[in-house]
């Protein structure tokens, strides 16, 4: 009769192998990155939930703070792939989740019922009957592949291709991203030029019409380069042309090529900076409402609310003010040629200033006051909108950057726009109150 090890004893040297690999391999670095925006509110003047006049796809013109109604998140994922001899390489990709309205608590995607065992096939699909205010979108935002040092006769440069928010220029305050070239394509950036550093990428914007999608190609060039005084002068130039199929064609589809360009002072102030920047677009890339960062259409003369050409000035910045105050600052002026002969030009103005003091390294003070007017051609007359909101704010760190940032907050809205808001019932002169968390990291 044979003695026979215990099964278990014969597989420890094997797991102790095991083990000892696991705890050699080194950890898996992926780089996390996000934004998030979420919170509750009421208007405590007519009642109900807060009316809010923004949105991050046109831009917060009397200011963002207390004039969010949403819920929204991006999470990012990037790690570098390769890295030997300078030459690297990494992924990067973004998901982003948004929803509205903010008393909503059940907040699933919108679309058809999907029951897993369950063939929908032959069977009529409903919307999501337990969302019934209207659930929440996930996007891909991002995805590419960028290449540092692989193009042996320009060191420093970066290769890319995917999808990816270009380079993008905006208005923290007013969540206004006034260069926009973003989406689909490739390019290669930072390449030294001269005193300064050349970009060119080349993006499409595909257009949804009755015959299908229209795709519209864009070259992005951009020239940054030092001049006087410490400041950085950067140039940018965006040529759309259309692309229309033979049968797009056939169709009797209207195409037109477009340009945007931008020119923009970068300086340091005050412990802070500003930014002055001059923008025009023409044609297929006029503004949209003349908010648009980079248009895109192919056929802006059919489609209303897009404008010949537009033209655009802004100045904004964030300076320290002494030791415990910051100010966010900006100016728009924009103004718009309609495609309609005789109809008046489009037009707007937005002054927002805010004002923060830290009372500690995690405790301060918001105030922000807007005031915006804006013309359009479909407009019987201009319409303004004012806003003085203040927010007590808990947040990691002092100073206007510091997140993430718990705010409770008030607001009082007021002009025309806050008269006309809720069918004409209007608002103007409520008080608003809410709390809020945004997070970035």
């Amino acid at each position: 009769m044979h003695n026979k090890k215990p099964l278990f004893a014969s597989k420890l040297p094997l797991a102790a192998a095991i083990t000892a690999a696991v705890m050699a391999t080194p950890a898996i670095a992926v780089d996390f990155h996000g934004y998030a925006r979420a919170g509750a509110s009421t208007n405590i003047g007519s009642g109900g939930e807060q009316t809010c006049f923004g949105s991050g796809a046109s831009g917060h013109y009397v200011g963002r703070l207390a004039d969010e109604c949403d819920t929204y998140a991006e999470l990012s994922l990037g790690d570098e792939l390769f890295s030997q001899d300078g030459k690297t390489f990494r992924i990067d990709s973004m998901l982003a989740y948004s929803a509205e309205p903010q008393g909503n608590d059940y907040q699933a995607l919108n679309g058809g019922n999907n029951i897993s065992g369950i063939d929908f096939a032959n069977e009529e699909v409903t919307r999501n009957n337990a969302d019934p205010f209207g659930g929440g979108e996930i996007a891909l935002r991002q995805l590419y592949v960028s290449a540092k040092n692989v193009v042996e006769s320009l060191p420093g440069a970066t290769l890319w291709a995917g999808k990816r928010f270009y380079q993008r220029k905006d208005i923290h305050q007013m969540d206004l991203y006034y260069v926009n070239n973003s989406g689909y394509g490739a390019g290669i950036e930072n390449i030294k030029a001269g005193a300064g550093h050349l970009s060119v990428a080349y993006t499409n914007a595909d257009t949804s019409d009755g015959e299908g999608l229209v795709q519209n190609n864009k070259v992005d060039v951009r020239y940054a380069f030092p001049v006087a005084g410490g400041h950085t002068l950067e140039l940018i130039g965006i040529y759309a042309m259309a692309d229309l199929t033979d049968q797009q064609k056939d169709a009797g589809i209207e195409d037109e090529n477009g340009y945007f360009l931008t020119a923009e002072l970068s300086s340091g102030v005050m412990g802070g900076f500003n930014k002055f920047a001059v923008q025009y677009g023409a044609d297929s890339m006029g503004f949209a409402n003349a908010e648009g960062s980079s248009g895109g259409r192919v056929d802006n003369g059919n489609v209303a609310g897009y404008f010949e050409s537009s033209w655009r000035v802004l100045n904004h910045g964030v300076i320290k003010l002494g030791n415990n105050w910051d100010l966010g600052h900006s100016v728009v002026y924009e103004r718009a040629k309609p495609h309609d002969a005789g109809a008046r030009d489009g037009e707007r103005l937005s002054i927002i200033a805010r004002p923060i003091y830290n009372w500690s390294t995690v405790m301060s003070t918001a105030i922000e006051i807007g005031y915006s007017d804006t013309d359009r051609p479909w407009f019987t007359e201009s319409q303004d909108l004012g806003k003085v909101a203040i927010a007590q704010q808990w947040q990691a760190g002092p100073g206007y950057w510091a997140r993430p940032v718990i705010r409770a907050y008030a607001a009082t809205f007021f002009g025309d726009e806050a008269e006309a808001a809720r069918g004409g019932e209007g608002i103007d002169g409520d008080i608003q109150i809410g709390a809020q968390i945004e997070a970035w990291w």
